[in-house]
């Protein structure tokens, strides 16, 4: 019983705080497809150190702590491959601008979420075949009935939608400020 509650409290936080230490990564990786493995790599450390993690302190640093650590390792050896990245200043300086970088991320995540809760389930079904589900918009057509072209069309309208609707979001919530 005491894995099982282990189990489920780190997935609780992990999924509370993954675009977090996501968002981190991407930052500091130039290359998508190395900051997924990295991701990965992570949770696995993040998974394994877990009994080290203290209750009740900030999940996200603790992970993006970790993270820091097999960015550098990844960033040693690449370099060993002669394939510079960035200078390590540029990384020093950039690394100083994440915590800012990541509040902003979390502020435009938050907004996207209640504009989002705003949709209908049919708009809310598009949004997670496409983005979610990776689904093709040639398979969507399929699905939906409709023609590619259309259905680039509205997924355009819900770009727009949202877009305004993040705008207004990010505009209220900073005259509350």
């Amino acid at each position: 019983m005491d894995q099982d509650k282990r189990t489920l409290d780190f997935l609780r936080l992990f999924v509370r705080h993954q675009q977090e230490i996501y968002t981190y990564i991407l930052i500091l990786v130039p290359h998508e497809h190395d900051a997924d493995d990295l991701f990965q790599d992570g949770m696995a450390v993040m998974w394994r150190k877990f009994n080290q993690f203290k209750s009740g302190t900030n999940f996200a640093a603790w992970g993006v702590q970790i993270m820091h650590y097999l960015i550098l390792d990844y960033r040693r050896k690449v370099a060993r491959n002669k394939c510079v990245l960035m200078k390590d200043a540029v990384f020093e300086a950039l690394t100083e601008h994440v915590p800012t970088i990541q509040d902003e991320m979390a502020i435009r995540i938050e907004a996207l979420r209640k504009c989002q809760a705003g949709l209908d389930d049919q708009i809310k079904r598009i949004i997670r075949m496409r983005f979610e589900l990776n689904t093709s918009v040639e398979d969507m057509a399929v699905y939906l009935k409709r023609s590619p072209r259309q259905v680039y069309r509205i997924l355009g309208q819900i770009s727009n939608i949202l877009l305004r609707c993040m705008n207004k979001t990010l505009a209220e919530g900073n005259r509350s400020i």
